[in-house]
């Protein structure tokens, strides 16, 4: 039995630390990107979607009252007439205003659900971003010190080349002898 250990693939523990190297690198990114796009849909319903169907209420709410106005200006100017422009502008207004309603609604909701549904989701990434950002990069260090120490290893066992010692003179051919 031979006490020496048979070093013989070095080289492939460093192509997976390079590996593990690229790995962390994407799964940081990805985890980052993950936890980005959760905050950015948050300020989405937060700001962006809130001041729209904001903004649509109040210019609808206006097209209501002008509608209504002309509706009712209508009606005193001729009294037996149907005026039906005049009352299908009115329901049209109105419903494009409970439509807008409606949606202002659904953003409410979302915006106070959004938080519980996807904490929980974030929460379980948490040992992802430990593993990512503390134990990958220790595993990294730890192999290049493994493999650092292999190249130790390999290089003190193997058998020390001899420099070719110089020929005697009786090997050495003279000068004098043709070649």
């Amino acid at each position: 039995m031979s006490n020496q250990a048979r070093v013989s693939s070095i080289d492939a523990l460093e192509v997976f630390r390079a590996e593990l190297i690229h790995y962390t690198e994407k799964a940081r990114v990805a985890l980052d990107d993950m936890t980005s796009e959760a905050r950015r849909t948050r300020t989405w319903l937060d700001v962006e979607r809130t001041q729209y169907w904001a903004a649509q209420l109040k210019k609808l709410t206006k097209q209501l009252e002008q509608a209504e106005a002309e509706l009712y200006s209508a009606n005193l100017t001729s009294p037996l007439a149907s005026n039906a422009l005049q009352k299908m502008a009115v329901v049209r207004v109105r419903r494009k205003l409970d439509e807008a309603q409606a949606k202002m609604r659904v953003i409410k909701h979302w915006r106070q659900v959004y938080d519980n549904r996807t904490g929980p989701l974030l929460r379980q990434l948490e040992p992802m971003f430990f593993h990512v950002g503390q134990q990958l990069p220790k595993a990294v260090h730890a192999l290049g010190e493994i493999i650092k120490t292999l190249q130790a290893y390999a290089e003190a066992s193997r058998p020390a080349l001899r420099p070719a010692a110089p020929p005697t003179p009786a090997e050495a051919p003279s000068p004098e002898s043709p070649s």
